[in-house]
């Protein structure tokens, strides 16, 4: 009968942390997974212009024409697109448990698209020649 109050105060303090540290982990998990959902959304927008569109000057509207939120769920967000000077690029803004600046950038231009095809032939001539 020594132990009398270890029940209680089990019950009434420890159970309550751990409890909390557990939606505090669920919450970490939760916010992790919208900003790389919207990260992988917008890396692909930038990443992925196709070549008409960067012949015909459109990249801002193919960029705008994009959903960026396909894979959020309990947040809402914001993106704003833009292109100038060769780089195109989204800002967002994620809205859960306070607000968060998610944004990408990337250089097209037919530069680095040449720069890519000249380092695959140069391997293709070093192969050929050894």
């Amino acid at each position: 009968m020594n132990n009398k109050g270890y029940m209680t105060i089990e019950a009434s303090f420890i159970i309550p942390l751990i409890m909390m540290g557990i939606f505090m982990c669920l919450f970490g998990l939760i916010l992790v997974y919208e900003k790389g959902v919207i990260y992988s959304s917008q890396y692909a927008a930038v990443y992925s212009v196709p070549i008409n569109n960067i012949r015909n000057d459109s990249i801002e509207a193919y960029l705008d024409s994009k959903d960026y939120s396909k894979g959020v769920l309990f947040g809402s967000l914001t993106v704003d697109t833009y292109y100038s000077s060769h780089k195109a690029g989204c800002d967002g803004q994620l809205s859960l448990y306070g607000t968060r600046q998610l944004s990408s950038i990337h250089e097209v231009d037919a530069r680095t698209e040449r720069l890519r095809r000249w380092q695959f032939y140069d391997d293709i001539i070093n192969q050929q020649g050894d």
